[in-house]
């Protein structure tokens, strides 16, 4: 009887696993997408109303663009970035799951 917190991005791979954890245990599933700062205008949003609207999805929505834009002002090693973004996703995530 536990709960699940489950990353979605508002894409078709994570809208369908979100979308199947939702019908397989209801309420104890919860979707946090976060915006990291380089979605497309308004793609937030629009996620969270067909999530939230259309499929009836527990989602929740950080908005970290300061906290990975600050990260990786200056950065142009490729590799460097990529460790930047998956260290904050992570961070970000242990955090939403403790609440």
């Amino acid at each position: 009887e536990g709960h699940v917190i489950g990353a979605v991005s508002g894409g078709v791979d994570s809208t369908v696993a979100a979308v199947l954890m939702n019908r397989a245990i209801g309420d104890r599933f919860h979707a946090v997408m976060v915006d990291n700062g380089c979605l497309r205008k308004d793609e937030a949003v629009t996620v969270l109303k067909r999530l939230r609207g259309e499929c009836g999805i527990d989602l929740k929505c950080v908005d970290a663009s300061e906290q990975f834009l600050g990260l990786l002002k200056g950065v142009t090693d490729p590799e460097q970035k990529r460790k930047i973004i998956g260290g904050t996703f992570i961070d970000i995530f242990e955090v939403e799951s403790k609440k």
